[in-house]
């Protein structure tokens, strides 16, 4: 029995990504091509790793087993690059990211695995956190780089911290399934609009859009987190304006989403000690990596026009 290692990576995107298709896509490949890697798989083991169903792909124990093995191969290699980094005169060092969840889920884990391989050197760590505590950490030195989200024009940031601008995105209107259409601002004065958490910049943004109205009408309803603002909407309890990174397919699929697109955006920020982001620090390594990571990839929102 012979395994070769270049194809595991392949069977560990099927995996992770929960199918074919889905693997293809986060690897460039073709379908077909995916598939026919795993058959020479399959072929050089003599089991099935992938059973194909009528909803999709799914591994069977065999698979299982052989992704898993993939995965502690890829934790082994990583960490091996990471300790022979030094010897070849690459950065190192841990660089720890403090976010709200909205970045997490749609941005970050997907840089995670690029600057793996990029700087093998960087051990990169994310905690989700709200700012407050954030700058708390930050001062302390527990996070070195702080997420921000500001609405359109942010004030200067404090001194002896730097704020780097990283993408902007727009405002998304969000109203329950059953509601008509909105065409025009007479529209609006017929919703009724959900609290946002105050202070926020969809706060200031819905505050904004909503002083056009002569009457709004306020829900009862408030949140502080933005799955639970679209399942209210889904759930006809009122309508909100979102960032485009809040709405993921899973959950923006019953409800009715309509672009703002005079409103602004919500500006993203990444805020650091200004002392600690020289080029060649781990800290600058991947604040450039980042920012030229979300210029070159094509993703539902755009890089800081700031």
């Amino acid at each position: 029995m012979y395994i070769d290692p270049r194809r595991l990576p392949i069977l560990l995107a099927v995996r992770r990504e929960g199918g074919i298709v889905a693997a293809a896509d986060i690897l460039h490949f073709s379908p077909s091509a995916i598939s026919q890697q795993i058959q020479k798989l399959e072929d050089e083991i003599g089991l099935e790793l992938i059973e194909r169903t009528p909803s999709g792909s799914i591994l069977t124990p065999a698979g299982q087993i052989l992704s898993e093995a993939a995965e502690r191969i890829e934790s082994e290699l990583t960490e091996t690059l990471r300790t022979l980094s030094p010897l070849a005169g690459h950065v190192t060092g841990i660089v720890t990211i403090g976010s709200f969840s909205t970045l997490i889920t749609s941005a970050l884990t997907l840089f995670h695995s690029e600057i793996s391989r990029e700087l093998p050197g960087i051990d990169l760590r994310f905690v989700e956190v709200e700012e407050t505590p954030g700058m708390t950490a930050l001062r302390a030195g527990r996070l070195d780089i702080l997420a921000l989200e500001r609405d359109t024009t942010p004030p200067s940031s404090p001194r002896g911290y730097t704020d780097v601008p990283l993408l902007d995105e727009p405002w998304m209107l969000i109203t329950p399934p059953q509601t008509p259409a909105i065409s025009s601002e007479s529209d609006l004065a017929a919703l009724n609009w959900l609290h946002p958490p105050t202070g926020t910049a969809g706060h200031k943004a819905t505050l904004r859009l909503t002083t056009t109205i002569d009457t709004p009408l306020w829900s009862e309803h408030r949140y502080t987190d933005y799955s639970v603002a679209i399942s209210m909407v889904a759930a006809g309890l009122g309508s909100t304006v979102l960032p485009s990174l809040a709405l993921s397919d899973t959950l923006s699929e019953n409800v009715n989403v309509t672009p703002l697109p005079t409103l602004g955006v919500r500006r993203i920020l990444l805020r650091h000690h200004a002392s600690q982001a020289q080029p060649d620090s781990p800290v600058g390594q991947v604040l450039d990596r980042l920012s030229r990571w979300v210029t070159e990839h094509q993703l539902p929102w755009g890089p800081s026009s700031q």
